[in-house]
């Protein structure tokens, strides 16, 4: 057997130290996505441990998202992939027991995809415009409706920004988005038209690497879509409709499909110091 690679712990804590220790080994980078850990047996005569605590141990990282069990002949534990489903579904529950508000999700929105938008008229490739275009020029889906067409657009500016913390923190919060934009745009159909304008000026700013346009025209669009949520919350008067609260994760758009969509890039060079995005009063 190779030389251990983790220290034997106290008995009174067995489980927290073995998950504090593969975890510190994963963060440091010792073990990879994809790397295969000790095996169970040989995890608990490295740790000074039974079998049992590790195994426990391994479930409560399992379900943190950073350890996969897998069984057959090249089972057992496995350094997970990063996924975003995880995230989604965490985020999502958190939020609802919360009791957050769409009018909160559109003030976080602001924040975020006001920086995107600067990064992108920076940093997009060909590519990301390619499919910037794609996602308005798309014909309607009669099944998806505008609203889904819509957040196409919001994802594909996110991932031409190209900071995988931003895009992460869009897809963690992707179905939540989509829950809004299909009450929305059922209750108020003058919203894809607005989105389709919107969306173009903002094509042409990022086109152009005019990225204090792009900023200003990511606030409006993002205050249009505060107002509408602010105006459907007037409309059900707090009764549960669209701006009392967000609905449970499971009955928004399923978290695996915006996950699924997800893909590894790398911010290319560096950050450029831009003018604060923070709103101003319209």
């Amino acid at each position: 057997m190779s030389e251990p690679q983790f220290n034997r712990v106290r008995p009174a804590r067995a489980s927290t130290d073995v998950i504090a220790q593969i975890r510190e080994a994963i963060f440091s980078g010792r073990y990879k996505p994809g790397d295969r850990l000790p095996t169970e047996r040989q995890q608990a005569q490295q740790f000074g441990v039974s079998r049992v605590t590790v195994r426990d141990a391994l479930r409560s990282l399992e379900a943190a998202g950073l350890v996969q069990v897998r069984v057959g002949g090249q089972g057992g534990p496995y350094v997970a992939r990063p996924d975003l489903a995880l995230l989604t579904e965490s985020l999502g529950t958190h939020l609802q027991m919360q009791g957050v508000t769409f009018q909160e999700l559109a003030e976080a929105r602001l924040a975020l995809e006001t920086t995107a938008a600067r990064l992108a008229a920076e940093r997009a490739s060909p590519e990301d415009l390619a499919e910037l275009r794609a996602a308005i020029d798309l014909p309607r889906d009669p099944d998806g409706g505008t609203a889904a067409q819509s957040v196409d657009f919001h994802e594909a500016l996110v991932r031409a920004s190209h900071n995988q913390a931003l895009y992460a923190m869009f897809m963690a919060t992707r179905a939540l988005i989509q829950e809004a934009f299909d009450t929305l745009h059922a209750r108020q159909p003058d919203m894809a038209d607005a989105a389709r304008r919107a969306h173009t000026q903002l094509l042409k700013a990022i086109t152009k690497r005019d990225s204090e346009t792009a900023i200003r025209l990511m606030r409006d669009h993002l205050y249009d879509f505060a107002k509408r949520a602010e105006r459907a919350q007037r409309e059900v008067d707090g009764s549960g409709g669209v701006g009392a609260r967000l609905a449970s994760p499971s009955s928004a758009s399923p978290a695996s499909e915006p996950a699924a969509k997800a893909r590894d890039f790398t911010t290319r060079g560096t950050t450029r110091a831009g003018r604060s995005s923070r709103p101003t009063s319209t």
